[in-house]
């Protein structure tokens, strides 16, 4: 099982996004290259919710996932966390499977992301379960 490595120019690419603090949600969808061994930026969706991300996603392809949210709490203060989503659903092959769970934690500790959550089904990505998981943590 390969080790994947993040090349500069993709976290170059992700710090772009990370530091910024827009209003709007943002995902920023990493894959594996498996050919080269290689984490990439699939897609960037600036201003998409999670319930049009499911849209984006296939329920036969893992991903990782860097969401950023916009966050309004009660009391009228915003927040913006960066989430880490583990995208893994059921019934892919073995082997692609490993590949993306040996390197999840390799990803997430090089994007330095405070929180990861595990999704296995695209339908699952909706606001109310992020909102359940932030408050959780």
């Amino acid at each position: 099982m390969a080790t994947c490595v993040l090349p500069d120019e993709v976290f170059e690419e992700y710090k772009k996004y990370k530091n910024i603090r827009s209003p709007k949600n943002t995902a920023i969808v990493f894959m594996i290259d498996q050919k080269n061994a290689l984490f990439k930026i699939e897609e960037v969706f600036e201003d998409m919710s999670l319930e049009k991300l499911q849209d984006e996603l296939s329920n036969s392809s893992p991903r990782y996932i860097v969401y950023i949210y916009k966050h309004t709490h009660p009391d009228g203060r915003q927040s913006f966390p960066m989430t880490f989503i583990y995208f893994m659903p059921k019934g892919i092959s073995p082997t692609v499977a490993m590949t993306y769970s040996a390197n999840k934690q390799n990803l997430f500790n090089k994007l330095e992301v405070q929180k990861s959550f595990d999704a296995d089904d695209v339908e699952q990505l909706t606001e109310p379960w992020l909102i359940e998981r932030l408050r959780k943590n």
